[in-house]
């Protein structure tokens, strides 16, 4: 097996897991839109670094000249590189509160853009009293 074959299969399930998470995170609203932006340019990338894996495969047919099978690094090199410029944009998922440390859960890192735990979320956001 050739190395974008491997690349190849492993980032089209890579990229459908990122779409349905995407789909996923639509229910939390306005509340998680940086974090769903962020899943998308994860999966665009994906997408090109697939497509790029793809056309090393099959270069001799679409190019009727073989590429090296190694040209795949330098080219996932160049595509990671350019997430990790933007990573504020690409990666703003935090394991823990960004105010008290505590460890979020799975739900927090993926869903919601505030990156609080939910005592620290009830301590910014108090709730409504209702009047007398």
């Amino acid at each position: 097996m050739y190395l974008s074959e491997g690349i190849a299969k492993i980032t089209y399930f890579l990229f459908m897991g990122i779409l349905l998470l995407n789909i996923a995170q639509k229910r939390s609203g306005k509340a998680g839109l940086a974090k769903r932006t962020a899943t998308l340019y994860l999966g665009i990338a994906t997408l090109i670094i697939y497509l790029g894996a793809g056309a090393i495969l099959y270069a001799p047919r679409l190019f009727r000249t073989p590429l090296p099978d190694l040209l795949i690094i330098p080219f996932m090199g160049i595509v990671l590189g350019v997430l990790y410029v933007y990573r504020e944009k690409t990666f703003p998922f935090r394991r823990r509160c960004s105010k008290c440390g505590a460890p979020l859960s799975l739900n927090d890192i993926v869903m919601r853009d505030s990156n609080l735990c939910s005592r620290c979320e009830a301590e910014g956001h108090p709730s409504v009293t209702p009047r007398n």
